[in-house]
């Protein structure tokens, strides 16, 4: 029987995003043709990643649907933490080492690495094993994953000599100060600066926070300008990478990895959850929302904004899926925005999360589903999802997004981080009855799984020996 060992930075029952479902699906389809699968993940809380918790193991392993999981806990990913340990760590390099040797996987395929690093790579290649790469996001050469500038401008990639991060990748390593506090004031409860909250401590406090800032800019600065060139080998020295879109392909390119090894696979789906929901439900309004993370990458404060502006008597309402609690500093903030007494605020509705079983039964009852990302994107599923079941879509003009939407023939685009473009395009989809059916009509079918993993397969036909073959 041959052996898959997969890689996903976060992962089921904790973390649920499309990485996460797109990892499952590959890894139940391979265990149903045949392979033993496995699955290394990471368990990093979705808020404040840099502390440990507690006196937890530093790895764990599980059962989820049918496959196995071994993760990487937060001790040993924090375990004698530097800032280069984001791409290059030697304490989980030594772990997956031990790992390969004892399930001694026909290939490894790694659907992220981050949370895990690079050096995942390089102990397989130190022991021979083929690597391939299944991107979902753009980790291998943006650290803060989106390529999007802290001025909300999108941008290609580090550029020479990785200038660009400086002032973009190179902040977000330090903890806020009144993280930073917390900590200081619980190492040192004893002394008089972890006691009280006198002007004087305060003082105290922010001079150590300053102190602490300056003594890592060297490392912090060293890490971000040697980690293009890092990864960059690390990504060049796997033997196939895959992307689901033309904009990842060139994005890679660019930044120095080999083209003649990446090869276009778009992402597919599990239909058979999806289509039988095709129809939509009778509705004497349109249904607009919005489904997926609420953070702020995602724009969902865009759409909530260009709702309020309809005219007041627009017979839409809008209904948004998603946690407002993971991540607190975002999620309750939409919930105020939509609080704004005015008579559309009264048609949004927060509608929480749902099992993934009941994706295809929510989406019926959708009319239309908008996707205001403020970065690329690549192919989110929920987009495919939504047209698997004949939902036309909204999306922001850039990136894999656009490659999706035919702009007027299967859905619409709107301008960037753009309040009005997106009004306009609402506008359009509630005062036009014919629209959104015009649109249903043109959707085609969309890829499925199987599709998806005959292509992956096919690759890695290339790369186990024959002698792995059952």
């Amino acid at each position: 029987m041959k052996k898959v060992l997969l890689t996903c930075h976060k992962f089921f029952p904790a973390h649920r995003a499309g990485t996460e479902v797109l990892t499952l699906n590959i890894a139940k389809d391979l265990q149903r043709r045949g392979y033993e699968v496995l699955v290394l993940t990471a368990n990093p809380p979705d808020t404040d990643a840099r502390r440990k918790e507690g006196d937890r193991a530093e790895t764990s392993h599980y059962e989820y649907e049918g496959i196995q999981v071994r993760v990487v806990e937060e001790p040993l990913r924090l375990k004698g933490y530097k800032f280069s340990f984001e791409y290059e760590h030697p304490y989980i390099k030594e772990y997956f080492g031990r790992l390969l040797e004892e399930f001694k996987p026909d290939i490894l395929q790694i659907v992220h690495a981050q949370n895990l690093s690079g050096s995942i790579v390089d102990a397989a290649r130190e022991r021979n094993i083929p690597v391939v790469f299944y991107s979902t996001d753009f980790w291998f050469v943006c650290p803060i994953v989106q390529l999007k500038r802290p001025d909300g401008a999108v941008c290609r990639g580090p550029g020479p000599g990785a200038i660009k991060c400086l002032d973009c990748y190179t902040p977000k390593l330090f903890p806020p100060i009144e993280e930073f506090e917390q900590a200081f004031t619980t190492k040192y409860s004893s002394t008089p600066l972890g006691k009280g909250t006198s002007v004087l401590q305060k003082a105290g406090l922010k001079a150590a926070y300053a102190a602490y800032i300056a003594s890592k800019i060297p490392q912090a600065t060293s890490a971000t300008l040697n980690r293009p060139g890092a990864l960059r080998r690390i990504a060049n020295s796997m033997q196939a990478i895959m992307v689901p879109t033309k904009l990842m392909l060139d994005v890679f390119v660019e930044n120095g990895i080999n083209k003649d090894s990446i090869h276009h696979v778009p992402f597919g789906i599990r239909l058979e959850a999806l289509t039988p929901f095709q129809t939509k439900s009778p509705s004497d309004h349109v249904r607009i929302a919005f489904i997926g993370t609420l953070f702020e990458h995602k724009g969902v404060d865009l759409l909530i904004r260009a709702f309020l502006s309809l005219p007041q008597d627009t017979t839409a309402t809008l209904s948004i899926y998603g946690d407002v609690q993971q991540f607190p500093d975002y999620g309750p903030t939409l919930v105020t925005l939509a609080q704004d007494g005015s008579p559309n605020a009264a048609k949004i509705s927060f509608a929480g999360t749902f099992p993934q079983a009941q994706f295809g039964e929510i989406l019926s009852n959708i009319d239309v589903l908008v996707i205001p990302s403020r970065w690329y994107e690549n192919t989110p599923l929920v987009m495919q999802s939504a047209l698997a079941t004949k939902t036309p879509l909204i999306a922001t003009d850039l990136g894999g997004m656009a490659e999706i939407i035919h702009h007027d023939e299967t859905g619409l685009l709107f301008t960037l981080n753009s309040v009005e473009s997106l009004r306009e395009q609402l506008t359009r989809v509630v005062s036009d009855d014919n629209l959104l059916p015009r649109f249903r009509a043109a959707i085609g079918e969309e890829r499925s799984v199987e599709r998806m993993v005959d292509e992956i397969e096919n690759i890695y036909s290339r790369l186990i020996p024959i002698s792995a073959s059952p």
